[in-house]
Formats: C-alpha cells, structure tokens, sequence
C-alpha cells in the first residue's frame, strides 16, 4: 500500500462547517489570536502545557501534514518559528517545543493539521506536563503580550534589512 493509498485514522474527523479550527478562523468562535496573516492563523491553546503554549494552523482545512504540499509544510514551521521568538520572550520560557501530531494514535485531538508552540523552563526538565487552565484575563494579556511582542520582533528586522 502505498502512501496516497494510506489513511491515517482520526475519530475526531469533522467537515470544515464543523472543525473547531475552522471555526476559529471564521470567527464563528473566539480565539486568543496572536498572529493571522492570509495562510495561517495561531492562537492560543485554551488547555495549555505551559502560559503561552500556541497553535498555529493553516487556515485551509486539512486533517494531517499529508493534506499539505510541501510548500504549505514549510510556511507552517516559518510562522511557527517566527512566533516561537516572541512567545519564548512573553513568558520568560528557556526554551521550547514544536508538536505536530498526525492523526488519532499520535495524540491528535483536532482533525485539522497544527503546531504546537510550546515554552518550557529548566526547572520543568523531563517532567512530564499537565494541561493547565488560564483565566480568560490571564490568556488574554499574555495573547496581547505576544502579538505585540510579534510587531515588535517583525518591524526590528525589517528595520535591520
């Protein structure tokens, strides 16, 4: 069987007019976005590993890297690197996470194809993480603090370019 041929399985599989995501970028639901541009949309986690813990997704629906062409793959991991920067900034992490799950077996919750940005410290080192939840005030200054923190990092290169 070839890849073409391969499904991989997602019970969470859902149309566009249903996906979470989707929804999101619709703005039929809310989002703590901190960045948008007319490929990708990131926002923040509502049950987060760590404040700051982001998803970002492109806003074309599909389930898994393999609905993506290898263009859209790599504009994904761009913007996710890009905002990693400015999340890792916001909440004084040491370092971070890129999480990119494929389908049900592999952790994947929402059947619409994301990167997990997740900042850790040190002193969390090979601890195994539990969701943690965020007031609404709370997601949303730290959203306001990394979307500003992304103007901020994109007009300073600009500036230096």
């Amino acid at each position: 069987m070839s890849l073409a041929e391969r499904r991989i399985f997602n019970s969470a599989s859902v149309s566009p007019d249903q996906c979470v995501f989707c929804r999101i970028i619709a703005r039929k639901l809310s989002g703590y976005i901190v960045y948008e541009d007319d490929e990708y949309i990131a926002f923040l986690d509502i049950a987060p590993f760590s404040a700051g813990h982001t998803l970002v997704c492109p806003k074309r629906h599909g389930e898994t890297v393999w609905d993506m062409d290898l263009k859209e793959i790599g504009g994904l991991f761009i913007i996710a690197s890009r905002i990693s920067e400015a999340i890792v900034s916001v909440v004084g992490a040491d370092g971070f996470r890129f999480v990119q799950n494929n389908g049900e077996a592999a952790n994947q919750v929402v059947a619409h194809v994301h990167v997990h940005v997740i900042p850790v410290m040190l002193a969390d080192k090979g601890r195994l993480m539990d969701r943690k939840k965020l007031s609404p005030e709370e997601m949303k200054r730290i959203s306001d603090q990394i979307r500003d923190r992304i103007n901020a990092i994109e007009k300073e290169k600009a500036k230096n370019h």
